[in-house]
């Protein structure tokens, strides 16, 4: 009897689950608006129903299994109430395939044809070799054969065998070719169906009606697996011209789910932070060794393009042919607009856009400026003897910028990379456009005027650099060279500056800087000294 009973008790707890599923109304819902933030996204979502009288329960499926509950939000329109909104990871309903999909088996099954073809046809070249080879004897054992007999038969033989040997070449090479091609769409296909097998989510909403209303719905919710960040190009003309900035965003997206002809906000804001504000705690000061030395070199310009710049060469003479302008295409930058809130700002584009879900890099053009530049050549000898090209950037606050990597191109030609770092950049930005071969600058030290002497207990050391930097270019240019004098931290160590004429010295850094401006095929030659005194038992590297 106990037994019965569980059975019964189990039959009825399955009919009612049955029955709780099938009193769930399924509600297609259509994607209509994300928001990508630094980290995860904001998807909005909307629907259209029919709610009959009484208490309902519609369910929204196919969603990102990726949705943070927390952040689910459901308004609807129409006289009804919303009573519950819960979500839960569905395992169980497929996903409709892709035309991508259906295309892959189709193609696979076209390629499955003509491999069975293939292989049939080689079957059939492979018996008719065997039968010749097997029947080439001629006569019989009594009687003799003639010349042109052999002639001809030989000849036939020639012929079909170098005729079926090609044949069978062939079709080993299209059987090869064939089952490559059977590889590859496999694997993609097993990539593509991997994507099918991947869990969705569902959100289910209680609703209750005194009568049958039509409604809608907007479904809003955060999902991880997506975010953006800022890369630039910045294109100079001339050293006349200003420089114009195309701000570009980088969308990737592995939510599961495809944004197809959707409105796309780019937002600065990342929810996944914290929003707590910090707490500071006492901080003690203790006494302890330090058994590292200290040294200071000179550092190289804040933002400057990679080692591996192109070389510029001077192109300011050069005969510039009369061109037509041509109508330059627009862009997404044409239909952005920003935003700009208590902590972030947005980037609203006025055109759908669509990007799939799979990680693939989506380039979205935000903003397109035209920046006032300076130009002026610098080198820093010390480091590296060539002298580079800066446009000097100010007013760059003015444009939301976040920090990332930028594309540089001078006169029309890739030069390099460069990094903008917002955080650590002041009021002006040096972005280097590259060498420039025809300033010549050489930095040699000044033997007559460098010594070594033993004074007392201490080593007294001289050193004397002078730095020639000649401009064979048929204009006039402007140069900031730059090096230093020594610093130290260490008593023992005694550091005295020279004569370093019109260089400007910062006590605090040891920088020297000469400004200047050379006529074309000018040299001029910048002279300094430092001594440095320290006991004559320790090792200093003084150059």
């Amino acid at each position: 009897m106990k037994n019965i009973a569980l059975t019964l008790m189990l039959v009825l707890g399955m009919n009612m689950v049955t029955k709780a599923d099938d009193d769930k109304i399924p509600v297609k819902s259509e994607i209509t608006k994300v928001t990508v933030f630094l980290s995860g996204a904001q998807v909005t979502r909307t629907a259209s129903a029919t709610i009959p009288a009484g208490q309902s329960y519609f369910v929204f499926g196919g969603l990102s299994q990726y949705v943070n509950a927390s952040s689910i939000q459901v308004k609807g329109t129409g006289d009804f109430t919303i009573l519950s909104v819960s979500e839960q990871l569905d395992y169980l309903s497929s996903q409709t395939k892709t035309k991508e999909v259906q295309v892959m088996e189709d193609s696979l099954e076209s390629y499955n044809t003509q491999l069975l073809f293939q292989q049939s046809m080689l079957n059939v070249y492979t018996e008719e070799k065997t039968m010749i080879i097997a029947n080439q004897a001629i006569g019989g054992a009594n009687t003799g054969v003639k010349v042109e007999d052999v002639k001809t038969l030989a000849d036939y033989f020639r012929t079909h065998l170098a005729d079926i040997s090609s044949k069978l070449l062939i079709t080993n090479a299209k059987i090869i070719k064939i089952k490559e091609n059977i590889t590859k769409v496999t694997s993609q296909l097993a990539t593509e169906n991997a994507k099918l097998n991947i869990p969705t989510s569902e959100i289910t909403v209680a609703v209750s009606a005194k009568t049958r209303v039509a409604a809608t719905f907007e479904l809003t919710y955060a999902v991880s697996g997506a975010y953006w960040y800022a890369t630039y190009d910045l294109r100079a003309t001339n050293v006349d011209s200003p420089i114009s900035l195309d701000y570009k965003a980088n969308v990737y997206q592995t939510t599961g789910e495809d944004w197809k002809n959707v409105t796309l906000t780019l937002s600065t804001g990342n929810p996944t932070q914290s929003g707590s504000k910090p707490i500071i705690n006492p901080w003690y000061l203790y006494i302890y060794n330090n058994y590292t030395s200290d040294y200071r070199t000179m550092n190289e310009v804040t933002v400057t393009a990679d080692q591996e710049t192109k070389k510029s060469e001077d192109k300011s003479n050069a005969p510039k042919a009369q061109m037509y302008t041509p109508v330059k295409a627009e862009t997404t930058s044409s239909y952005t607009s920003v935003d700009v809130n208590a902590t972030n700002f947005e980037f609203d584009i006025s055109i759908p856009y669509t990007i799939n879900s799979g990680g693939k890099n989506t380039v979205v053009d935000i903003q397109s400026n035209t920046l006032p530049a300076t130009y002026q050549y610098y080198c820093a000898p010390k480091l590296d003897p060539s002298a580079f090209l800066l446009a000097k950037v100010t007013g760059w606050e003015n444009y939301n910028l976040l920090s990332g990597y930028i594309n540089l191109y001078f006169e029309g030609t890739y030069i390099g990379k460069s990094y903008l770092d917002v955080k650590n950049t002041k009021d002006t930005i040096d972005f280097s456009l590259g060498r420039d071969e025809n300033i010549v600058v050489t930095r040699v030290k000044q033997k007559e005027f460098s010594s070594t002497k033993l004074v007392g207990a201490n080593r007294k050391v001289a050193v004397a650099w002078e730095i020639d930097v000649r401009n064979k270019k048929k204009t006039p240019v402007n140069i900031v060279v730059e090096d230093q004098i020594p610093l130290t931290t260490d008593k023992q160590i005694e550091i005295e500056k020279g004569d370093s004429p019109e260089a400007a010295y910062d006590e605090t850094t040891g920088s020297l800087k000469w400004t200047m401006k050379l006529a074309s095929a000018e040299t001029k030659k910048l002279k300094f000294s430092y001594t440095v005194k320290y006991p004559k038992d320790k090792s200093v590297y003084v150059e």
